[in-house]
């Protein structure tokens, strides 16, 4: 189904809403609202990012007679369900290994932008309704429309064109640098699209997605106490914490590693 989709009319028409969104909310707000970042990323969460894929979605799948429940099937899931579990949690630390390696390599290349991305906060809104909004799109939309676009239209249509290692390879490296974590991201990327290859179902990603993004929503919203290790602030502090950092990659690359070894063969037969 993804594989006859065309990824430039995709960008083309993403374009073209972009801007009669923007143009539409300068309209009724005026400029002011570029300025207002909860309004910006709410407007752009739920229409760039969320109202058109979804419907450019749809419609192609009515040209081909398909509904969403031809990829998204709840038939089969159970037997992924203890994998989808224990990938997440290592994914989620694997993370937070990974954002650290990251952080120390960098601190002595470009340690201006380490600390800026350290100093970079993640509060979600104060107000119920835009916090609501925010976590019901970080949580369920944004994983369902990114699981679309990176493991459905790109992944399925440049392995189409080209092949698919090609294609996992280069749709995760785009997947890392939107999420601005090249390792942790692309890893991230790299196991959903196995699962997906695998299972032929899209709902088994989306649910690692889900989970993996209700996680990271849930602790920002009760913001309980944290280890010091996940709480450095400088880079003096993070490359302090090197012991705790090395031991979670050291316990999840194993872990990971078996999971693509249990899957990596649904990569190569679709190279044949």
């Amino acid at each position: 189904m993804f594989e006859s989709m065309k990824i430039r009319w995709f960008t083309l028409m993403g374009i073209i809403f972009t801007l009669i969104v923007i143009i539409g909310a300068s309209l009724l707000w005026g400029p002011e609202f570029l300025e207002d970042d909860i309004v910006l990323d709410l407007i752009v969460s739920y229409t760039i990012l969320g109202i058109f894929p979804l419907v450019w979605f749809y419609r192609q799948f009515g040209k081909q007679g398909k509904t969403f429940a031809d990829v998204m099937s709840f038939e089969k899931v159970g037997s992924y369900l203890s994998d989808i579990f224990f990938i997440t949690l290592a994914l989620i630390l694997f993370s937070v290994g990974t954002f650290w390696l990251l952080g120390y390599i960098l601190s002595f290349l470009l340690p201006q932008y380490v600390e800026w991305l350290l100093a970079i906060e993640d509060d979600m809104p104060r107000h119920i309704l835009p916090w609501l909004m925010s976590a019901v799109y970080l949580s369920f939309i944004g994983p369902v429309v990114e699981e679309l676009i990176f493991r459905g239209l790109l992944l399925k249509r440049l392995g189409k064109k080209v092949n698919m290692t090609f294609s996992i390879i280069v749709t995760n490296i785009l997947f890392g640098i939107l999420h601005m974590d090249l390792f942790g991201a692309f890893v991230f990327g790299f196991i959903a699209s196995l699962l997906y290859l695998h299972s032929g179902n899209l709902l088994v990603p989306i649910l690692v997605h889900i989970f993996n993004n209700l996680f990271v929503t849930v602790l920002m919203a009760i913001n309980p106490p944290m280890p010091h290790f996940l709480t450095y602030e400088t880079i003096s502090a993070l490359r302090s914490y090197a012991i705790p950092h090395v031991l979670i990659l050291a316990i999840t690359i194993p872990v990971l590693f078996v999971y693509i070894r249990k899957y990596i063969p649904a990569l190569t037969s679709k190279n044949r």
